[in-house]
């Protein structure tokens, strides 16, 4: 669509009009919560707290920094100016429990992603905001099923690899990370949602990645119009949500189409030689069956949820990977972290005859490390455990501090990962932080078993100790959430896809290093903050080789 089509000038002028709808409302407006705390990053002169507005897209950093230094670290809230809406109300890390264990109709997380991306018009139907079947078919069926997908997944990421990353044993090559990890990760993940062939079809893949890119965009253009005029231009603005859209169903459709014919077929006649694939596609329709509205079980409908859960799943994953990589190369080559990697991998490989599982997994405890680290170091959420005040008379804090209905609150994680109170060293990346207590308590186990052959086992205090550290070790891997390691959020509203995530990107990990070397590099590429969101280094490259008599895990 071209600038000097009718509908762009259209827009602008809404946009003008809403800015300066917006400008009165705040003059109009009465005292709220946010006037009565203290401000960060404020500018002196008239309009400040529209200046820092303004100015908060690209002092994301500096903001929180200065917000945890002087407020919430001691025990005080504030708030904290955001480009899009109204401020948002940081609270110090002890208030972290107290948030996660609010019910949804006094603190509402889904309403919060609502209000942020403008769900009811980005993602195109309301029905997919209003009833997230989608997430249910991933807290109970994905999840469930990580161990019989290892296989696959590790099958389709190596294809990956190879078709981008190549064979070549002799010249280094040049690759932009970012480009290749999102072209492997979506083929990844949809092997799991979609399964053979259409998780290669580049025509989806790349619709779908396009849908995951427009739904942010378009969330934070819509909130910048006040509530009357978002059903008149989100029409316009979400034009390229649609196209990608219809795309993906175009190749879903026949696709969900045929599997549930199969489907019936099988119910009616069990001679019919038919075996359910194991993907999100026969999940989401077991899970449609039993929906009260019709429209669920509608191959349209089971198409447009998997494009949707497409949008969470690329994008996150992409980043953190890309964050990964750049942060092991940029680590000093005396360290050893990939080598430690590689030779856990290759450990692990053994004692399992070759074959990746669900148990084997588990036991990369290096690999979990390195990842979860440069989630606390490098990942792309600079807050967390947000959420919106939906209680008609709000709620009061433990603190006395009541926060009016609509407020937005939550932490920062940037700020609280970054502690070296917290964390020792927090500025330097230290791949195996996560991994070394795991392995030294690993080491201290087997030692215990040799010496229970010859004694009596542990009971009463020392069995207790014994469950109690083994406990405090799990509690290291990257799954697990807790107040001071909020990258996937905290609590019943922790990321639900968590699981399949630290499964996918442990074995990206595993087979890179398994099967490439990677130069390593003098500087890290910086991350560019735009608001709230930290973005990774999206057209750095590396030089990468194939490894001569590699392992093709």
């Amino acid at each position: 669509m071209a600038w000097d089509s009718p509908t762009y000038p259209a827009i602008l002028f809404l946009v003008v009009l809403s800015l300066a709808y917006a400008a009165y409302a705040r003059v109009a407006a009465k005292p709220s919560v946010l006037e009565s705390l203290p401000w960060v990053g404020l500018p002196t002169g008239r309009f400040s707290k529209t200046r820092a507005k303004w100015l908060s897209l690209g002092s994301g950093k500096e903001l929180l920094s200065e917000a945890y230094n002087q407020y919430l670290k001691k025990g005080l809230s504030c708030v904290c100016p955001s480009f899009i809406g109204e401020g948002h109300i940081l609270v110090p890390q002890s208030e972290v429990n107290w948030i996660i264990n609010q019910p949804d109709n006094t603190l509402n997380t889904k309403e919060m992603h609502r209000k942020s991306l403008q769900t009811d018009y980005t993602l195109l139907d309301r029905r997919i905001v209003g009833n997230a079947l989608h997430e249910d078919v991933i807290r109970r069926d994905l999840t469930r099923q990580l161990g019989s997908l290892t296989e696959d997944i590790m099958e389709e990421l190596g294809k990956g690899f190879d078709d981008y990353w190549g064979f070549d044993v002799e010249n280094w090559h040049e690759a932009c990370v970012f480009d290749n990890m999102i072209k492997i990760v979506a083929r990844t993940s949809n092997r799991v949602f979609v399964g053979l062939p259409l998780c290669r079809n580049d025509d989806y893949l790349t619709n779908a990645a396009n849908f995951a890119i427009d739904v942010p965009l378009s969330g934070s253009l819509i909130r910048l119009f006040p509530d009357f005029v978002k059903p008149v231009v989100a029409p316009f603005i979400t034009i390229r949500n649609r196209l990608h859209l219809r795309r993906c169903v175009k190749h879903l459709a026949p696709v969900i189409t045929q599997r549930q014919d199969d489907m019936e077929r099988k119910r009616n006649d069990p001679t019919f030689k038919f075996d359910e694939p194991n993907d999100f596609i026969t999940w989401a329709i077991h899970m449609a069956q039993n929906a009260s509205d019709p429209h669920e079980r509608t191959a349209e409908m089971i198409a447009h949820r998997i494009v949707v859960v497409n949008f969470a799943a690329i994008h996150t994953s992409t980043m953190t990977i890309t964050n990964v990589l750049f942060d092991l190369v940029a680590s000093p080559p005396g360290r050893g972290y990939l080598e430690g990697i590689r030779e856990e991998v290759e450990r692990v490989l053994e004692e399992d005859n070759g074959n990746w599982t669900k148990a084997g997994l588990a036991k990369l405890v290096r690999t979990d490390s390195a990842i979860r680290e440069s989630m606390r170091r490098s990942g792309f959420i600079s807050k967390a455990v947000t959420r919106l005040v939906v209680a008609k008379d709000g709620v009061t804090m433990q603190n006395g501090l009541h926060l009016p209905h609509g407020s937005i609150l939550g932490t920062s994680a940037y700020s609280v990962q970054m502690d070296p109170a917290i964390y020792e060293h927090a500025e330097d990346y230290d791949a195996f932080r996560f991994s070394r207590p795991r392995e030294a308590f690993a080491n201290r186990q087997v030692s215990s078993d040799e010496d229970a052959q010859a004694q009596k086992s542990p009971t009463g205090e020392a069995a207790r100790e014994d469950l109690s550290e083994l406990l405090k070790h799990k509690n290291l891997s990257m799954v697990t959430t807790g107040d001071t390691f909020l990258s996937f959020g905290h609590g019943r509203h922790a990321c639900p896809g968590r699981f399949f995530a630290a499964n996918e990107l442990k074995l990206l990990l595993a087979y890179m290093a398994l099967n490439y070397d990677i130069k390593p590099i003098a500087v890290r590429p910086p991350q560019k903050w735009m608001g709230d969101t930290v973005l990774p280094p999206m057209k750095a490259t590396i030089s990468i080789k194939r490894r001569k008599l590699a392992s093709v895990g």
